[in-house]
């Protein structure tokens, strides 16, 4: 009898209370809701990385425009911005500094996407394999972890900028190349092919992974000490446009060609190389040209940058 009160008791306990706790998980499934709570993370910082970077591009898109004519026409260099910008604006109209403009924000909205999203992923990762080492790597070795997942999110992220970048020099360096973005895309396709979109890769490596580096790690050191979105964002700006100058310039000449080349309508992506761009630069300081414009639009572009990312963030993750 005593036996049979317990099994039902048993019984009685296993129906009520083994509903309320689940049902038994395997290891995989166990660790679901962990990985449910990085994705909306990563995917929250992808989005707010994808607004601000293209928000801050866009607002900087005319000082690019004047940086690129500066690098690609020989006529300009020596010339003052604000005198380059009376040049344009007088001889093609105040339209011409937003020359591609659907470019710019397109390549810029899918390169933030990426670079960002990557970048907390392989952070976070990194970090979760050293301390499963028994590394403290958020304080030892913070600064390399830092510098490997910019570096790596922006060799993805170029992928993805490479078609509308080398779009957008076209445009900018040459005004009567095509009237829309996508009709520039039409004729480097039917000109040079599908994979010519992809053939300034190299240079745009070369500028964007210093660049990106400097940018994310350099903003993540400053601040730590300057709690200054706006702030932090000048400074790693300014000394990321100083580290990846000379890959702007090789690219700007790759893709912008001479100004001969621009009037005849053809781009020197056809025929130059990176070797050829590089052999035709004489002296250290051309490598240099155009970095007083591209400071000021670096700094500017970080400042507003990381200021609406740290602004987005929060509201993106919570809100995923």
């Amino acid at each position: 009898m005593k036996t049979r009160i317990r099994c039902l008791l048993a019984a009685l306990i296993a129906t009520h209370v083994a509903p309320m706790r689940g049902p038994a998980l395997s290891p995989s499934v166990a660790l679901a809701p962990r990985r449910r709570k990085v994705k909306p993370y990563v995917l929250g910082c992808a989005a707010a990385g994808a607004l601000s970077t293209c928000v801050s591009h866009t607002l900087t898109l005319p000082l690019d425009v004047l940086k690129t004519r500066i690098q690609s026409d020989a006529a300009l260099a020596g010339m003052s911005l604000a005198a380059v910008c009376r040049r344009i604006v007088a001889a093609e109209g105040p339209r011409a500094l937003l020359a591609g403009f659907t470019a710019n924000g397109c390549g810029y909205f899918m390169q933030g996407a990426i670079k960002f999203g990557l970048y907390e992923a392989c952070k976070r990762r990194i970090f979760r394999e050293l301390e499963a080492r028994g590394i403290n790597g958020r304080t030892r070795h913070r600064v390399p972890v830092w510098v490997a997942s910019s570096a790596c999110a922006e060799v993805v992220a170029c992928l993805a900028l490479c078609p509308m970048e080398a779009t957008k020099i076209r445009l900018v360096t040459d005004p009567m190349y095509a009237s829309s973005t996508l009709g520039a895309l039409r004729r480097v396709i039917s000109e040079n092919g599908v994979t010519s979109l992809w053939q300034g890769v190299a240079p745009i490596l070369v500028r964007q992974v210093p660049y990106t580096v400097a940018k994310l790690a350099g903003y993540e050191v400053i601040s730590q000490h300057l709690r200054n979105p706006l702030a932090a964002g000048v400074l790693a700006g300014s000394a990321a446009a100083v580290v990846s100058q000379p890959g702007d310039v090789v690219l700007a000449r790759l893709c912008g060609g001479s100004a001969q080349a621009r009037l005849t309508g053809v781009c020197a992506l056809e025929d130059a190389s990176v070797g050829a761009v590089l052999s035709s630069i004489t002296n250290p300081a051309q490598l240099f040209v155009g970095l007083y414009p591209r400071a000021c639009m670096c700094a500017l572009v970080c400042a507003s940058q990381f200021f609406l990312y740290e602004a987005l963030r929060p509201k993106v993750v919570t809100s995923s």
